[in-house]
């Protein structure tokens, strides 16, 4: 029985693709369920504080005015949510405790775990590997950068198509600058 080349070549590529097709799609899902765990916990946070602010109690007060004073307050609280939020996530992402952070502020740092997840947002150059497929490892930002204890971070790293992690170590130089030494990375 005399096997078609162009046949198996062809069915060689169907497989290669739907297998990467089927990776992406695992990806998605993962993302997709990342997000509407987030979105919970956002909607959640916000859905169980929303307090409006009592009718003004002057009589001859058109309603325009109470409604201008609830949007006011709503912004103020939004306002609030926004921080609160950012907090957590700053929290979540992060073991340095307080000593490590006064430490790093002695140093130069104003705000150390934001400084320290943009500044290694600004070095893709640390990741060894190349993109594929026309893409550019980067950093993903925030909470996929996560600072554990001083001076060591751990990072998420991908091109679109490719992901990996990061284990890399800083120090502050005086003026606040800060230098990164990778010591590990892999691409999964």
């Amino acid at each position: 029985m005399k096997r078609n080349p162009v046949l198996l070549a062809a069915l060689a590529l169907s497989l290669l693709a739907s297998g990467l097709l089927g990776y992406r799609w695992r990806q998605a899902e993962k993302q997709l369920q990342e997000t509407v765990r987030w979105t919970h916990f956002v909607m959640d946070s916000l859905g169980t504080t929303v307090e409006l602010p009592p009718p003004p109690l002057a009589t001859g007060v058109r309603d325009s005015l109470y409604w201008q004073w609830v949007a006011t307050t709503a912004r103020l609280q939004s306002r609030r949510w926004q921080q609160a939020v950012r907090h957590w996530v700053d929290l979540r992402s992060t073991l340095l405790d307080e000593l490590d952070i006064a430490r790093l502020k002695e140093q130069g740092l104003e705000d150390p775990p934001r400084q320290l997840r943009k500044s290694l947002l600004d070095h893709p150059d640390l990741i060894p590997f190349p993109g594929v497929l026309g893409g550019t490892m980067e950093f993903r930002p925030d909470d996929a950068i996560i600072l554990l204890w001083s001076p060591y971070v751990f990072a998420r790293f991908d091109d679109g198509h490719e992901q990996g992690s990061l284990l890399a170590a800083y120090s502050v130089q005086p003026g606040g600058q800060i230098q990164w030494r990778r010591l590990w990375a892999t691409l999964e």
